[in-house]
């Protein structure tokens, strides 16, 4: 919006658009921050928590609501990962008791809520985009989960990397090559003759 110019489209529009936003984003699509706080205290916007808002008529899948706030909290580059997308993507059958979050290696976070794992590979690499949130696509969970295995479980990483294949939903080829992209052929080749033993 140039200087000068009005703002033609009503701020609820514009925050439902958003989905999940901060107050950083609100601002930055032209909300000030007097506006989002008298909206948040009139309940026409949902605090979720400090600093954390959603429009109550934004397309929000509520069974993924947790995942959103965990990606916005945790910032652009975070990824839900490690035994959550193990878990989303049906590898395995246990509930993780926290939400597992894949960050560059600068990230903190002392919210129990999180697992964080800080990886240096690529955050754009083998990734799922759902808009409010962002995880690791069957691949990529296979691969970080025989990478990280002293953290997710070595029996747990074979028995998901199995699952995956056996379900015909990924093959040995698409693995090394994912395995290739973030530099883990190490960690594949390594537990490979464990993953096809009988």
């Amino acid at each position: 919006m140039t200087k000068g110019q009005k703002q033609t489209k009503p701020v609820t529009e514009i925050l439902k658009g958003l989905g999940i936003f901060r107050t950083g984003d609100a601002i930055a699509a032209g909300v000030s921050q007097p506006t989002l706080s008298r909206l948040a205290a009139s309940g026409t916007i949902t605090r979720l928590e400090y600093g954390l808002y959603s429009h109550p008529a934004a397309d929000l899948d509520l069974s993924e609501l947790d995942f959103a706030i965990a990606c916005a909290r945790l910032g652009a580059q975070s990824v839900i990962g490690g035994l959550t997308a193990l878990f989303r993507h049906g590898l395995i059958t246990q509930v993780p008791d926290r939400i597992w979050v894949m960050v560059p290696p600068s990230v903190r976070s002392t919210r129990k809520l999180y697992r964080i794992l800080r990886t240096a590979n690529d955050p754009n690499v083998g990734i799922e985009d759902h808009k409010t949130y962002r995880i690791t696509g069957i691949e990529r969970s296979v691969i970080e989960a025989l990478q990280y295995a002293t953290k997710i479980g070595l029996q747990t990483a074979i028995s998901a990397t199995r699952r995956a294949i056996a379900e015909g939903l990924t093959t040995e080829k698409k693995l090394y090559a994912m395995a290739k992209k973030l530099d883990a052929e190490n960690a594949f080749t390594k537990h490979w003759e464990a993953i096809v033993a009988e």
